[in-house]
């Protein structure tokens, strides 16, 4: 797996509080065959969240130093969607996902960001590719699935955390994070895992096997890894338009 979400540079968010937790949570991933990781905090505009590029480049440095044989860590930024991204990310207030074009974005859990298709697009003309994190617990999908499609169909890229199957944000989520993979819209999986306590890492194997049993081995292979790697090395990724907007068709005639 290549984790393309997680909260381990430590003092910065809600995530990892001390370099031994970090370490700790790096140590689980290597043991569980991880081969890199996206250390993305948060970054929420006006908030004790809003660390800049200069102090999260120096405790990653740290990190890779001490694992640089054994994984390899990216920086990036889970960014809580705002009207300045392009601007943020010019001043290096926040990172795209390893130097990459590609931009982490949360959305709001309950109500929709105002005209979201429009500014996502926006972005997108800018030059960047957008990936929306856990889109399983944002209420407004629940409710209107065609969203999902429509974005996906439209070029905006899914993460999807693996932990929703197993119920730990609920059984909405865990009814649309299944949905999602069956109309095969996410590119990414991740842990988004905070703390060691969690221990996400462990439970690899048995959700990629679960995944498969809902979808394919291949399509498995790519969301945990493949995907992930092309990223890194500035490759394509494919989105099935075709089939998206024939799915999309079909819901809209029902």
């Amino acid at each position: 797996m290549i984790d393309l979400h997680s909260h381990i540079l430590y003092g910065i968010d809600d995530g990892a509080k001390t370099v031994l937790e970090s370490e700790k949570i790096i140590e689980s991933a290597i043991k569980n065959n991880v081969k890199g990781i996206f250390l993305t905090p948060h970054y929420i505009v006006d908030s004790k969240y809003a660390s800049d590029n200069h102090e999260k480049s120096a405790i990653l440095k740290e990190l890779k130093n001490k694992y640089s044989k054994q994984i390899d860590l990216y920086l990036g930024n889970e960014i809580y969607i705002n009207d300045d991204i392009d601007e943020d990310v010019s001043k290096k207030r926040i990172s795209t996902l390893g130097d990459s074009k590609y931009l982490l974005i949360e959305l709001p859990v309950y109500n929709e960001y105002p005209k979201l298709e429009e500014y996502l697009f926006k972005l997108r003309d800018k030059g960047y590719k957008i990936v929306i994190a856990h889109p399983e617990r944002y209420y407004y999908f629940w409710t209107d699935f065609k969203k999902v499609l429509e974005l996906s169909r439209q070029g905006i890229y899914f993460q999807g955390n693996y932990m929703s199957l197993y119920n730990i944000y609920g059984k909405n989520v865990k009814k649309l994070f299944i949905k999602i993979l069956k109309h095969h819209c996410y590119t990414f999986m991740a842990s988004d895992i905070h703390r060691p306590s969690q221990n996400y890492y462990q439970y690899i194997s048995k959700a990629k096997e679960k995944i498969a049993a809902y979808t394919s081995k291949d399509y498995t292979l790519d969301i945990f890894y493949n995907n992930a790697l092309k990223l890194i090395n500035g490759e394509e990724i494919e989105i099935n338009y075709k089939e998206k907007l024939s799915i999309l068709d079909r819901i809209r005639g029902n």
